[in-house]
């Protein structure tokens, strides 16, 4: 199976607090740097489950932007087309992680993706409608998935929101999306419905549904996934009990699940995606 990932490459810069984060004081940490960016991970994780993966991606002409092509390619993903923007930097991540490993706050400079042009997706057309598999992530503005989405042809799509920011950048494409994935907040952000309860969330998951798409995954942390689609009824799939030690990353790794079990049934793609956010969520930072 060949599948397209496009979307946001850049350097993540990772601190974890050694202790409880004292507000206003200087807290000893573990820094990390790596490559990352939402497709960049979706990327890697399903390179490294032996698929073949092309990486369309936007970064500055920079030192960064060289390392990150570089890092693909040594991993196996094909950066043939990859989009250099003179006048744009390399997205930058940044991090802040909890001693338990559970997000503190996150900060993000990533305007390259959102440079992309309508001339430089159509230099991929061929590329795009021969994928057996397309998966995007909102990093990328409205009118560019718009057009990645009506060129496809009639190629499967999975959308990753990415954030509650981006989220409704997929608002009005709603119809056009085979799979859809949202955490807890993404989820109320497309809906407004207040996930309070598991009948709430189910409530979440019809409401996408009706507008259009084929499958939703709402992630909700610990407590698992629930998950729907224009067939079945809603159904709640439970995470395993682990020692979380690393979130960032987790929700790119659910997506790369996905797409490792596309043909499967909902309940198999909800369990492929949890265990793929399991693996990830217990590496060492």
């Amino acid at each position: 199976m060949k599948i397209t990932v496009i979307g946001a490459a850049n350097i993540d810069i990772i601190t974890k607090s050694k202790g409880k984060i004292i507000s206003g004081e200087r807290n000893p940490a573990e820094v990390s740097l790596a490559a990352g960016g939402a497709a960049r991970n979706i990327a890697a994780m399903l390179t490294l489950n032996d698929r073949k993966v092309n990486l369309i991606a936007a970064v500055g002409n920079d030192p960064l932007g060289s390392l990150l092509r570089k890092n693909c390619r040594d991993l196996g993903i094909n950066t043939d087309s990859w989009i250099i923007k003179n006048n744009t930097s390399t997205g930058v991540y940044v991090a802040t992680l909890k001693n338990d490993g559970e997000m503190h706050a996150a900060f993000s400079a990533t305007s390259a993706p959102e440079s992309i042009r309508i001339s430089d997706i159509a230099k991929y057309k061929e590329q795009i409608r021969e994928t057996d598999l397309l998966i995007l992530e909102l990093s990328l503005t409205e009118r560019i998935i718009g057009a990645i989405l009506d060129i496809r042809g009639d190629k499967p799509v999975i959308i990753d929101a990415v954030s509650v920011a981006k989220a409704p950048r997929i608002e009005n494409l709603l119809e056009k999306v085979d799979i859809l994935k949202l955490n807890r907040l993404e989820a109320e952000c497309l809906t407004g419905i207040t996930l309070e309860t598991k009948e709430r969330v189910k409530q979440a998951c019809y409401n996408i549904i009706g507008r259009g798409v084929n499958r939703v995954f709402i992630t909700l942390g610990m407590a698992g996934v629930c998950v729907a689609d224009q067939k079945y009824k809603a159904i709640f799939v439970p995470a395993m009990p682990l020692v979380v030690k690393n979130v960032t990353g987790a929700g790119e790794a659910f997506t790369a699940g996905l797409a490792l079990s596309y043909d499967h049934d909902m309940r198999t793609q909800a369990e492929s995606g949890l265990a793929l956010a399991a693996e990830h969520l217990t590496r060492n930072m």
